[in-house]
């Protein structure tokens, strides 16, 4: 018989929004590792016990090492899911949540599993590039990576690109402008990858703020990079799904041709484009009723 609370996690992932399937898929695997460390600790490192920890975070870290990463291609999609400290996972869920909702307030909720899936392996790739070409990282050749950072720097970025003048308010501080908040960010990873502490996160970070950036000027140019990830996800959902023979008549439409289609689909970008510039030099606020109401139902196409 099920636990009651498993069942409620698998129905949270099942129905929840991409943002609480994100945190409660990292938290899980947290809690999972650090169990299993735990028990280890408390068995005083027993031989086959200690054996199989190790080998399960190995497998499922980073192995900054282009040879390595071709035995174990799978880690450039798990690193990202895994922590093993607690205020590493604390500030990269804490990150996640705050700067998913602007997001998904801008553009849709379905942009962000893709966009933190694209920057964790624009974070990895960068990192595994830099790392062998460059002199001066090659010590850290062959270490293992964790942790969410990439993607969640990704999504950061992202929200400051799309709406750099939306004001977050900040303890102690007040209301600070989007596009400051990620510069300080990224400013941070710079400075530490000058004290040479946690390099290869840092340069993760980079990775990861690329592809946020790329992501929201591919899609104000009307090319939406979730596009591909999200049919997948879909077609992977409709494996498990049952499809009943629908007893409602359909009421068939006239066929738009392609030249109508796409004349049509310009005129609508062209609208979400003024009203994403509009929110970009005066704010969400500045929006009319019926500019808010574009926006929502744009969102809702994503």
């Amino acid at each position: 018989m099920s636990s009651p609370i498993i069942e409620d996690i698998k129905s949270k992932i099942r129905s929840g929004n991409p943002i609480t399937r994100l945190i409660i898929i990292n938290v899980a695997v947290f809690l999972i590792i650090s169990l299993l460390r735990i028990l280890l600790f408390l068995t005083g490192g027993f031989g086959v016990f200690d054996a199989f920890v190790n080998f399960l975070i190995g497998n499922i870290s980073l192995p900054l090492s282009f040879q390595s990463i071709i035995y174990k291609p799978w880690t450039i999609l798990t690193y990202m899911f895994t922590h093993i400290e607690v205020m590493h996972i604390f500030w990269n869920m804490i990150m996640l949540y705050w700067f998913s909702i602007i997001l998904s307030e801008y553009t849709s909720a379905k942009k962000i599993i893709p966009l933190y899936l694209l920057g964790g392996i624009a974070g990895a790739l960068i990192t595994l590039l830099l790392i062998t070409i460059v002199p001066v990282f090659h010590p850290y050749i062959g270490l293992p990576m964790v942790g969410a950072s990439a993607g969640v720097t990704a999504i950061i970025v992202a929200a400051a690109t799309i709406v750099p003048n939306y004001r977050m308010n900040l303890m102690f501080i007040g209301p600070v402008k989007l596009i400051y908040v990620a510069l300080f960010v990224l400013l941070l990873d710079v400075l530490n990858l000058a004290a040479y502490d946690n390099v290869g996160g840092n340069l993760a970070h980079l990775g990861g703020a690329l592809m946020g950036y790329v992501f929201i000027q591919q899609y104000k140019k009307g090319r939406d990079m979730s596009t591909g990830i999200n049919r997948f996800f879909d077609w992977i959902s409709n494996l498990f799904k049952s499809s009943p023979k629908s007893k409602m008549k359909v009421a068939y439409k006239r066929k738009v041709s392609d030249e109508e289609y796409n004349y049509n689909k310009k005129l609508e970008q062209e609208k979400i484009d003024t009203i994403l510039d509009k929110i970009s030099k005066s704010g969400y606020e500045s929006l009319t009723k019926a500019e808010k109401e574009i926006l929502f139902k744009a969102s809702g196409k994503k």
